[in-house]
């Protein structure tokens, strides 16, 4: 069993899947921002470099857009640019090939992060473990996966995440893991926290002062964490630093329509009121035990670190 990505068909398919919410989770976003440029080089015309680099720049704003707290899909598109800007006076035949080469490899590192971030976090689930996780996170599920092969039993207590939900689509994976698993309101959460060893999320971006964005309500268990006194960790790859943040940008966190969280009939009216669908937040890094990571257990200090090596790595082998 394991988690696998959408099989796009065209660049214009990746779009349509982001906007429609099947991308789930930081990690496939930015394979899927990669899967964009690949296809669009492989398949579109774009027979001139203007062409070329306009369609870029459409693919880029268009994801961007629909998912702005996303830094994997920033990271992606930032290095396509970068690539194209130190090729861009060699044939454009050449051009997309080294493009293609990238992206490739962008979806390949993506996949071997993962797998060292499960492993690293199965290594710290023992038989008998009750962890408690929010909402869902294909690293987190290859956490368990990788977890439940090595023979371990454990308990998962899942907090729905409201408004959408995602926690269910944990569930499936858990019970198909034939692990125990608990499912909880997201209001739930003080009653549950003092019964568990260690607290784990994913993460949708993070940021050179160690703080993290992911879905809404994770700083409020970070924080819940902190006063139990129970272990805080962020299981992510490294290609999800917003290394934007390291030059005084800050993480856009993105809302949502309030059609997510009110139904027709809830309100007489709508007259002085507004409904606010929050969709991220931001965890502060003195909430977070450590981010587990590709490099193994690192304290948030050291991401931008870390990341000048992955960037090296994925230029050089491109």
């Amino acid at each position: 069993m394991e988690v696998k990505d959408i099989e796009f068909k065209s660049a214009n398919h990746v779009i349509e899947e982001i906007r429609n919410m099947n991308v789930k989770g930081g990690s496939p976003f930015g394979r899927s921002a990669a899967w964009a440029f690949k296809l669009a080089c492989e398949q579109e015309k774009l027979s001139t470099k203007k062409a070329l680099i306009d369609r870029f720049d459409d693919l880029t704003e268009q994801m961007t857009s629909l998912k702005p707290t996303m830094a994997t899909i920033q990271n992606t598109c930032w290095l396509v640019k970068t690539m194209y800007s130190q090729i861009s006076n060699k044939p454009i035949k050449e051009i997309k090939k080294r493009i293609i080469k990238l992206c490739e490899e962008i979806i390949q590192n993506s996949f071997d992060s993962v797998e060292l971030v499960s492993e690293y976090g199965a290594n710290h689930i023992h038989n008998g473990s009750m962890i408690m996780m929010h909402s869902y996170s294909s690293t987190l599920m290859g956490i368990f996966i990788k977890a439940a092969k090595q023979g371990k039993k454990f308990t998962v207590i899942c907090t729905e995440s409201r408004p959408l939900r995602e926690s269910r689509l944990a569930v499936h994976y858990l019970q198909a893991l034939k692990e125990n698993v608990i499912y909880i309101t997201d209001a739930e959460l003080y009653e549950f926290m003092p019964k568990v060893d260690f607290i784990i999320a994913g993460a949708d971006s993070l940021c050179c002062d160690g703080s993290v964005a992911n879905k809404i309500g994770t700083a409020m268990i970070a924080k819940l964490a902190s006063s139990c006194k129970k272990p805080m960790f962020i299981a992510s790859e490294l290609y999800k630093y917003d290394v934007r943040t390291k030059y005084g940008h800050e993480v856009v966190l993105e809302r949502r329509t309030k059609d997510e969280i009110v139904s027709k009939g809830d309100f007489d009216t709508y007259d002085n009121l507004e409904v606010i669908n929050q969709f991220f937040d931001l965890t502060p890094a003195q909430d977070i035990t450590a981010i587990i990571s590709e490099y193994g257990f690192i304290n948030s200090a050291n991401i931008d670190f870390y990341w000048q090596q992955l960037v090296e790595k994925l230029m050089k082998n491109s």
